[in-house]
């Protein structure tokens, strides 16, 4: 009898223990995990939460894009997917992988592309979806944005531009009429050419430039007399803008206008106002004198600038390159040396040009001829 209660005891405690295994098993075992797999059970499919496509926008060049996106199932995730569709019309898909467990059914996945340089005048689109399925075959996706690559720059120089001049640059008390000239080209088209120009009183005016030949633009700046006892200056830069709205500028110079009573520099002379060489053989040099006079009065200032022969065949003696500067004050004469050296057969022209640095008598020079002969 003792014995039977015994078993009877025992009996109940293992059942009390398998209870409570059983118990303890449903506890770790997540709720809807029952169901995954199994024939007519429940199954939520996957979400995609927090998708997102960075950056926004990248340059021409191109770059890195890089997609993350939270995934949550309660089963299990299979796997999860980005697609790329471009406005080019391209389409191409890769796998995303884990990065960052949230917790037993949520993980962040995460996966970076290389996005193409674009050659086009035009932005390119790359907008991504992230797709994921779980291990029941359920769907589910999201939008993660757009990165916007910027199109590429257009090839295309700045203006280019040379020879911006003022002249004349120094005007008596009573003002006068300097013309503005600058050589600007660009490889596409020239949308504006101007003058900047800034006076005494700190203002500035925009002086249209017109085109006199292909590549050449000038405009006549009207010099207000000065009234005070002081000189006036002005200021003056070109500037040549293209079709896209690159500039370029040049310096061209400053004009000064003397206060009343300031004696005004002479005029230069030079004579004679041409030279014959005749037949001189070739590579042999002959030489014949010019003089430059200042017919200025006693008190004027002295008058500078320099003498200029183009080419190789005529020369100045004494000169560095092809200029000869010169100062030479009221009354005075000074003679210089041209040489005619041929190095082509036939007859050869050239101009020496009188180059003042006040900008007057701008067309005063002397023509040179000769032949050359074996």
């Amino acid at each position: 009898m003792a014995r039977s209660r015994v078993e009877s005891v025992g009996r109940w405690r293992l059942g009390t223990l398998i209870v409570g295994l059983l118990a303890a098993l449903m506890l770790a075992v997540p709720a809807g995990a029952a169901a995954c797999g199994e024939e007519g059970g429940e199954d939520t499919g996957p979400l995609v939460k927090e998708a997102k496509l960075t950056p926004s926008s990248l340059p021409s060049d191109g770059g890195t894009g890089v997609i993350s996106a939270r995934v949550e199932d309660d089963c299990g995730v299979a796997q999860v997917y980005a697609e790329i569709t471009t406005t080019e019309a391209g389409v191409y898909s890769f796998q995303m992988l884990p990065f960052e467990d949230i917790n037993s059914n949520a993980r962040v996945y995460r996966a970076e592309f290389q996005v193409p340089a674009n050659y086009q005048e035009w932005e390119v689109g790359y907008q991504a979806n992230v797709s994921a399925e779980d291990t029941n075959g359920a769907y589910a996706e999201a939008y993660a944005g757009e990165i916007s690559v910027a199109g590429a720059p257009q090839f295309d120089e700045p203006p280019y531009i040379s020879a911006a001049t003022a002249t004349p640059s120094i005007w008596g008390a009573w003002g006068g009429a300097t013309k503005i000239s600058v050589e600007a080209s660009d490889t596409r088209s020239l949308a504006n050419v101007y003058a900047i120009v800034n006076g005494p009183d700190g203002s500035e005016t925009e002086l249209p430039l017109e085109a006199v030949s292909f590549s050449r633009f000038e405009g006549v700046l009207n010099v207000p007399a000065n009234f005070g006892p002081l000189a006036e200056n002005y200021s003056i830069s070109a500037f040549a803008e293209d079709d896209i709205g690159q500039t370029t500028g040049a310096f061209a110079g400053a004009v000064t206008v003397e206060p009343k009573g300031t004696p005004h520099p002479g005029a230069l002379t030079l004579e004679p106002g041409a030279l014959h060489f005749g037949p001189v053989s070739l590579g042999h040099p002959a030489s014949q004198t010019i003089a430059l006079a200042n017919t200025g009065k006693p008190g004027s200032p002295p008058v500078t600038g320099s003498l200029k022969v183009p080419g190789s065949q005529y020369s100045l003696v004494g000169a560095s390159g092809e200029s000869l500067p010169f100062s030479i004050g009221p009354g005075e004469k000074e003679t210089f040396t041209v040489r005619f050296q041929p190095s082509d057969k036939g007859q050869q022209t050239a101009r020496l040009a009188l180059v003042r640095t006040d900008g007057r008598q701008p067309n005063r020079g002397v023509s040179l001829f000769g032949w050359g002969v074996k």
